[in-house]
């Protein structure tokens, strides 16, 4: 038995953040009903493309059953209402605007089902100015003043190299829904609307930023791998590579210093505290670089790790998952395709011991279940589904 077994959701967001949250509740057992628009999520067709499928799509949508349903058809419409009248969760990311032309704003679904949990993804969040603008990851990377922190102190803002701020909302979400299903279940309300937004999320994750700025006056410079406020605290360049190593407080200088055979600098009492340092970061760092190009990588982390100094290698994408800790956390999953074949997609981020999560199968080719769904959930017949699909419906 997995969290969310009995669920049914209708997943009618696209991209990235929504069809996470999706994915999510699918590995928790919930059944995940994918509709897409007859042309398909945008996602399915961005680079890399590997047999037919989208690395993209593939990343966020296992577990699903996945149907077409043209919502702008009146045929549509009426599919749509029987979907949702039967459905506990609905997962949306138009635009306000687009989903009252749709009529699949809150109002209107809920007096389909009363009791139905939405959960509506936007780009800037659901008032203000900019409500109605399309936003993607990389938008509010720069709206939110990450990009303008992030990047070489002499140059130009620079992109994080993951949609972070997508796959967080996606979590939000998540979170909201299990909220909202929790109190459903227990009483304290019927169903509600969940909203959260690429933009929202972006200013949360700023974090400590916020208040450095609104009470310090601090805006954030751009200090490449590392950060201004603890130093050494960023990425060195070694033989071979580059390590991440830092000195979090002054007792973690000293052990640093003492492990790299630093003993002059760990001496000097114009470095013995963490202000000190940022002071003299022009002094730190270029004598910690020097010490750190004269050995690999290997090498500094273990004599890094072994006086319980932070570091880490500066792994890129093929040793992270080379990694046994990765395996250790099945954070590498072998899903199963339609062929009997597998494929290796991401891992499920959240364990729970009683109800842990069970991922289920490939993401669904482009209308793959839609007749099925079409029979067994709403009952309709063959001439039914033949007409729909005649129509343009599906």
């Amino acid at each position: 038995m997995t969290a969310f077994t009995g669920i049914r959701v209708l997943d009618l967001s696209r991209v990235l953040a929504g069809p996470f949250c999706g994915q999510m509740l699918a590995d928790f057992g919930a059944d995940v009903i994918k509709v897409e628009d007859v042309g398909g999520d945008e996602n399915r067709k961005w680079a890399p493309v590997i047999e037919g499928q989208s690395a993209n799509f593939l990343s966020v949508n296992r577990g699903k059953r996945g149907m077409t349903l043209n919502l702008k058809s009146r045929s549509g419409q009426e599919v749509l209402a029987a979907l949702v009248s039967k459905a506990d969760v609905v997962i949306d990311s138009f635009l306000p605007a687009v989903a009252r032309r749709l009529g699949v704003d809150d109002e209107k679904l809920r007096a389909l089902r009363p009791d139905l949990v939405h959960a509506t993804i936007s780009g800037y969040g659901h008032e203000g100015p900019l409500a109605d603008k399309p936003g993607y990851d990389l938008m509010l990377q720069a709206f939110s003043g990450m990009m303008a922190m992030t990047g070489e102190p002499n140059g130009g803002p620079i992109r994080a190299g993951a949609s972070f701020i997508d796959m967080a909302t996606g979590l939000l979400a998540f979170s909201g829904i299990a909220s909202a299903l929790y109190a459903r279940q227990a009483g304290k309300a019927g169903g509600q609307h969940i909203r959260v937004s690429l933009m929202e999320t972006a200013i949360a994750l700023l974090g400590y930023h916020v208040p450095a700025y609104t009470m310090a006056g601090k805006v954030p410079p751009r200090d490449g791998s590392g950060v201004w406020h603890i130093v050494p605290y960023q990425a060195f360049a070694t033989r071979d590579g580059h390590v991440l190593a830092g000195a979090t407080n002054d007792a973690a200088w000293q052990r640093l210093c003492a492990a790299i055979g630093a003993t002059t600098l760990a001496a000097d009492p114009a470095l013995a505290t963490s202000a000190l340092r940022i002071e003299n970061r022009d002094r730190v760092i270029p004598a910690l670089a020097a010490i750190f190009a004269t050995r690999p990588t290997a090498d500094w982390v273990e004599a890094l790790d072994a006086a319980n100094v932070p570091c880490a290698p500066v792994n890129d994408i093929s040793q992270t998952l080379a990694h046994p800790q990765i395996a250790a956390m099945k954070m590498v999953l072998d899903v199963a395709r339609r062929d009997g074949g597998s494929m290796p997609l991401v891992g499920v981020p959240l364990n729970l011991s009683a109800t842990p999560a069970a991922p289920g199968a490939a993401p669904p080719l482009l209308g793959e279940h839609t007749d099925a769904i079409l029979r067994g959930e709403l009952g309709l017949d063959e001439a039914r589904i033949t007409a729909l699909r005649e129509e343009g419906a599906i």
